[in-house]
């Protein structure tokens, strides 16, 4: 019988599938109702400090001089400011706690798009999760813009690992899952996976050796190019590969890309023209 059980012991199997809603809305509505509270709260106190700066009570006037003398008439009866400043100070302490927790969450990664279909997927199959969902907790998974992933390979990956995860694994699964080796269903929760470590160890087998062919060949092209159009026209087709190459199968900066590029290409482009 599917519920929260089964739905528990499959993302506890595949991390990539333990995905909870965001609830970027109802997050900043809370911040903003906290941020207004604690406006009002320090408009009460700068009323209260001036009420007590004009009073002819010394025990009252004598509070803005020290805060040991504000901090000690917390316990009159007739001092209310010291009481507002714990007010204010505890407001500020959950507000505060409030937007580094907000600000974390915002950092945690989106789904992969195939990772949250095979997740809606397996809550509406039969022997997965059987529509078990009921009334409001059936749209959980829904918005795909205000749910989060906790696994790090989403937050890991680059653009190549992106593209086969979310297009060739997808398009593979379709023509060859059955006959194929390295794919194998879990027999408790019918979801097909593929090794990820595999996937990864082929990406940077093939990241590795793009590294180093990519510049061996320009240099070996421009060898045998005389002209120095042709080798101009070259070491721009090269330089375009690299970057783009670069991008793709790295996480790296804009200016790590172009940093690269620019090593790349003024070595070759030194005397173009030379026999």
């Amino acid at each position: 019988m599917a519920n929260y059980n089964k739905l528990t012991e499959l993302m506890g199997e595949h991390q990539e599938l333990a995905m909870f809603r965001r609830f970027q809305k109802l997050n900043l509505k809370s911040l903003l109702g906290m941020q207004a509270e604690i406006l009002h709260l320090a408009s009460e106190l700068a009323t209260v400090e001036r009420e007590d700066e004009r009073s002819e009570d010394k025990s009252r006037s004598s509070v803005h001089n020290s805060i040991f003398n504000l901090k000690a008439s917390g316990g009159s009866t007739h001092c209310y400011q010291w009481r507002k400043v714990l007010e204010v100070r505890e407001k500020l302490e959950e507000y505060n706690k409030a937007l580094v927790l907000y600000s974390r969450v915002q950092k945690l990664p989106d789904p992969g798009s195939r990772d949250l279909h095979t997740l809606q997927e397996w809550l509406d199959r039969p022997e997965g999760g059987d529509f078990f969902l009921q009334g409001r907790e059936a749209d959980t998974w829904n918005d795909e813009d205000d749910v989060l992933t906790l696994s790090r390979r989403q937050a890991d990956r680059d653009s190549v690992t992106g593209i086969v995860n979310d297009l060739i694994i997808p398009w593979y699964h379709c023509l060859r899952c059955r006959w194929n080796k390295g794919a194998r269903a879990v027999d408790t929760n019918g979801v097909w996976f593929y090794q990820h470590d595999t996937m990864v160890s082929t990406i940077n087998a093939i990241s590795t050796l793009l590294s180093a062919f990519l510049p061996s060949v320009s240099i070996f092209a421009l060898y045998f190019l005389q002209s120095p159009i042709a080798r101009l026209a070259a070491i721009m087709v090269f330089t375009t590969v690299f970057s783009s190459t670069l991008f793709l199968i790295t996480k790296a900066r804009r200016i790590d890309v172009f940093a690269a590029t620019t090593a790349l290409v003024f070595p070759s482009s030194v005397d173009p023209g030379r026999d």
